[in-house]
């Protein structure tokens, strides 16, 4: 055996998970019985970076899908998968593993014809721009899921002079994404744009930067950090709910997706950094201000084929560079201020993402204010229209199931009993069936439906081969809705996200869901965002009745960034929460 000393572990804390770094592959330690066992941290299921997961007395927890791994023998006895184990030792505090005992994860694949973008079919176009004209089409997405039924789930199109190859294949996008960031990384036009912007964060971040981010980001935003978050949601929900109830004595009618947009910018301002927008009761906050000139800039520089920026500054470029300048102050300013009052002060209980950022900062070596920002900027970035997005196409299906409303009525006053909203972690944990409503509108209306990813060398994955430089264009969307891997797929059904489900679903196949990515990238932001989404749904239902004031075919999806519904117009209305049967009750 070839042992190598891996480090010093001078702590040895039972039920606690160590992680560490060797030749660029990540690896988690935990001690049993004073015993090391060292694991790849690859989880073997869709390949989620364990050092982001948990440990119980007995078991390792995957943080994306909460598979259990025995701590001792790296088993999961539930779907028969496994870790892969190194032997170790300990030379006094020092740490020895053999990594030439690993065994690979990755499958062999069946000797195949291997296929280059050349083989691949190709949607009609110009000869000039390709495909580039029905690209540029507000909902690009449905374009290519249109173009996925047409031509088969992996074909190619060119955009001008480059080619891209499209999957909807979810084998293909899975392994895509366990092979990140070592294989692939996102399109490098997004983190050209960000960069440029000054903006250094999780998000866009590759390589050794990204490991560095990542694990700082996942501490800021663990289960302790953002139970604390809570009373900055509930505030303004309770916003919210007065905004509607003032206006809504005689029916209101209004702009969900405009209206929610509104109340997850509050929240996210004051998660993200303490700041108060208070949209929903004023007008003329100037962070929002700038704000709202930042992010479609962002999109729009992210999908030009020309970068005419750099060469000529329009009026919204100008506009830009001052919004950009005026956010970076500001947030320096609250770094500086929350430094001197958070870190410097007895009490090290954050209240909000960045003074807990700060607090792994002030832990961590080469993580600067610089990062600080950008990281800052991210959350806002991710946190405003994706979870507006998500409880808006929510509440769109829900107003066409009276009876799936009926259910998160009965179980909200279940569990609150005299309160308007849920205002703690139990509260939320309790609302079971309200999550299961959110799960099914995320499988169907992902507001991430497409996702970028760009070969950092050559590759063949399932006999397709993929050339260094190549982007693939990922659509998550299709194979949500496939019939193989949902029965009745097209139907918004909740009750087949609880345990159990319901006996004529025989098709449920959760991990093809990409709704938060996936593989060691996927979203850190994913357990904040379902619980900001729970509160919301909670409280709005409990409250009010609301009634679509259009017909659900008058609302389209419209890309930007994110996947938005226009036009989601509804009315509402108070609603008097008399006593009636709990939803078990109901379901007996």
């Amino acid at each position: 055996m070839s042992y190598i000393a891996t480090g010093e572990f001078d702590e040895r804390v039972e039920g606690k998970l160590y992680s560490f770094r060797h030749e660029d592959q990540s690896y988690i330690l935990i001690f049993k019985a004073s015993k090391p066992n060292v694991y790849s941290a690859i989880c073997p299921h869709q390949g989620a970076n364990l050092c982001d997961g948990a440990i119980d007395a007995e078991h390792i927890i995957c943080p994306l899908h909460k598979r259990k791994f025995e701590v001792e023998t790296g088993k999961d006895n539930t779907f028969g998968s496994q870790l892969v184990k190194f032997p170790s030792r300990l030379d006094g505090n020092t740490l020895y593993v053999d990594f030439s005992k690993s065994i690979s994860n990755e499958a062999i694949l069946e000797e195949k014809k291997i296929r280059t973008i050349g083989d691949l079919p190709q949607p009609k176009g110009s000869w000039l721009l390709g495909n580039l004209n029905d690209f540029k089409a507000e909902d690009k997405h449905n374009v290519l899921e249109r173009w996925a039924n047409e031509l088969g789930d992996i074909y190619k199109i060119r955009l001008a002079t480059q080619e891209f190859i499209v999957s909807a294949d979810e084998s293909l996008n899975q392994q895509i994404l366990k092979k990140r960031p070592k294989v692939f990384r996102r399109f490098h036009k997004i983190d050209e744009v960000m960069s440029e912007m000054g903006v250094n964060g999780v998000f866009n971040t590759e390589g050794e930067e990204w490991y560095t981010h990542r694990k700082l980001i996942a501490e800021a935003l663990n289960l302790k950090n953002v139970k604390s978050y809570i009373p900055n949601m509930v505030k303004v929900t309770e916003r919210l709910l007065e905004r509607w109830g003032e206006e809504s004595n005689n029916s209101l009618e209004v702009d969900l997706q405009q209206e929610l947009m509104r109340y997850t910018v509050d929240i996210t301002s004051l998660i993200a950094f303490g700041h108060d927008a208070n949209t929903l009761e004023q007008d003329g906050d100037i962070i929002q201000e700038h704000l709202e000139k930042i992010f479609p800039m962002v999109n729009d520089r992210i999908t030009a084929p020309i970068p005419f920026w750099r060469f000529y500054k329009t009026k919204k470029d100008k506009e830009l560079d001052i919004a950009l300048q005026e956010i970076r102050t500001y947030v320096q300013q609250l770094i500086d201020e929350s430094r001197d009052n958070f870190i410097n002060g007895s009490d090290l209980n954050p209240t909000n993402f960045l003074e807990a950022l700060l607090l792994e900062q002030s832990k961590a070596k080469g993580f600067s204010d610089h990062d600080v920002f950008g990281n800052v900027f991210t959350m806002l970035l991710a946190g405003e229209d994706t979870t507006s997005n998500s409880i808006s196409w929510t509440l769109f299906y829900v107003l066409q199931n009276s009876e799936v409303l009926e259910k998160i009525q009965s179980e909200v006053r279940g569990v609150l009993t005299n309160k308007k909203l849920p205002t703690s972690l139990d509260e939320l944990n309790q609302l079971v069936y309200t999550e299961a409503v959110i799960q099914e509108a995320l499988r169907i209306k992902p507001v991430t439906p497409s996702l970028y990813m760009q070969a950092l060398e050559d590759v063949t994955i399932d006999g397709l081969f993929i050339e260094k430089g190549m982007t693939v264009m990922m659509q998550n969307k299709v194979p949500h809705t496939k019939e193989s891997n949902f029965t009745a797929a097209d139907s918004f059904i909740p009750e087949r996200w609880l345990e159990g489900g319901c006996p004529h679903h025989k098709a449920h196949k959760t991990d093809v869901i990409k709704t938060f990515g996936g593989g060691p990238r996927f979203c850190p932001g994913k357990n904040l965002a379902i619980m900001e989404m729970k509160i919301a749904i909670a409280a709005i239902c409990h409250n009010f009745n609301l009634s679509l004031a259009v017909s659900p075919d008058k609302v389209k999806e419209r890309f930007a960034f994110t996947m938005f519904p226009e036009n989601l117009k509804v009315t509402i209305a108070k609603r008097e929460n008399s006593k009636s049967t709990t939803l078990k009750e109901s379901m007996v």
